[in-house]
């Protein structure tokens, strides 16, 4: 049976389990050592007006459940390219919002904070380094840098939880293998 409202349970060994919020505050502390830098909403308004011309609340609607997953998480100098990055990425995708979503979900709630750096930042790079290509051209140059982050994480314990293949898997549809 399930102590659904005791704080603490005890362990066999007397040790006390941690309890959700302490797991919660755990990744929040082990986020912060990984991801410094401004993070708020308003940090995301003015990171998102450097680079684009849309007005900031056609930005929060259409990005309000990206927004949801990297604000107060990852800084805005790196959340910010890594959404534009991954709206290039799924653009020949069928549901190009839903795959960006999913594959954001996966990378700050399946990954550690370590992983999702790593992933994060080659997002934001690939992002910055497209810019210099002609638009029709930028999601396979995206395409081009992301694969083989994704390959390198496989081979580490980011892939423990399949959570690297299930992102292969992710931007595979909707792309021709070369």
């Amino acid at each position: 049976m399930v102590a659904i409202f005791r704080r603490r349970q005890r362990h066999e060994d007397g040790d006390a389990q941690p309890t959700t919020a302490d797991l919660r505050a755990q990744r929040a502390a082990e986020w912060a050592r990984h991801f410094s830098g401004p993070a708020g909403l308003e940090d995301y308004r003015k990171a998102f007006l450097r680079y684009s011309p849309l007005f900031w609340d056609i930005v929060e609607s259409t990005q309000r459940e990206l927004l949801a997953l990297l604000v107060n998480r990852v800084p805005a100098d790196l959340g910010v390219p890594a959404i534009f990055a991954l709206s290039l990425l799924y653009s020949r995708h069928g549901k190009p919002d839903d795959a960006a979503r999913a594959t954001l979900a996966i990378i700050v709630n399946d990954l550690s904070p370590a992983h999702a750096r790593t992933l994060l930042a080659t997002l934001s790079d690939a992002w910055h380094n497209a810019q210099r290509c002609p638009y029709d051209e930028r999601p396979a140059a995206i395409l081009a840098e992301v694969r083989p982050a994704l390959r390198r994480l496989q081979t580490t314990s980011a892939e423990e939880t399949g959570a690297v293949s299930a992102i292969q898997e992710q931007i595979a549809f909707g792309w021709e293998e070369e």
